[in-house]
């Protein structure tokens, strides 16, 4: 048996040859918690990095969004006032046309009732000899001139330069036919009418020869 000496160096013995192995557990342990922590820190670095460039995204096509909608409200801005210009434009010009006409034919009509007066031709001789033709040459360009000047007289005006502004931005809202649509509308048209015609024909006939059976006509 062995002695109490012996049990006691036993002992020690076996608690040297332990504290080397836990203590490797120990540091292993250890460098595994440190290395868990450095892990989740990456990880959450990583996560945060992520969802930065999400928001980033995401707030991306919110400004590309806006600065298309304003690049088209731009456009449009641009496009709105040519439009209104155009159709302004074309309806002065046709009123300028339509005046000079008008005022030139009134011109000629009351030069030449003038010219057949006495006392015309006593006060002004060199005006009652012009001839019929250059009259209504002279009336023309006189009635283009005045013409021309009050409708850029009446174009400057605010008052007339807003009216015709809003009513020309109502024909731009104005969906024009295409020409596919105006060719099939007309051949609708026609072909209606055709048909109208053509039963119409057909009833007259029936009538005619009804009525000629009662009167006894027999025809």
């Amino acid at each position: 048996m062995a002695t109490r000496r012996e049990k006691d160096e036993a002992r020690k013995a076996q608690k040297k040859g332990s504290a080397p192995e836990s203590a490797p557990d120990s540091g292993a342990d250890a460098s595994l918690a440190v290395r868990k922590g450095s892990d989740l820190d990456v990880a959450s670095s990583a996560d945060d990095v992520g969802e930065e460039h999400d928001d980033a995204a995401a707030e991306a096509p919110e400004g590309q969004a806006q600065d298309d909608g304003a690049g088209e409200d731009a456009e449009a801005a641009a496009a709105r006032p040519l439009g209104s210009d155009r159709y302004v434009m074309a309806g002065f010009f046709g009123a300028a046309i339509l005046g000079a006409y008008v005022l030139g034919k009134a011109i000629h009509g009351i030069w030449s009732n003038l010219s057949n007066r006495d006392w015309f031709s006593r006060a002004v001789p060199a005006l009652a000899a012009v001839v019929d033709e250059d009259k209504s040459t002279y009336a023309t360009v006189i009635a283009g001139v005045v013409a021309v000047i009050v409708t850029l007289r009446t174009y400057r005006r605010p008052d007339v330069r807003e009216w015709t502004d809003e009513v020309a931005s109502e024909l731009i809202k104005v969906k024009w036919p295409t020409k596919k649509d105006v060719t099939n509308s007309t051949i609708v048209v026609i072909a209606a009418s055709a048909v109208a015609t053509l039963y119409l024909a057909l009833l007259d006939r029936l009538w005619s020869f009804v009525t000629g059976i009662v009167y006894g006509t027999g025809s």
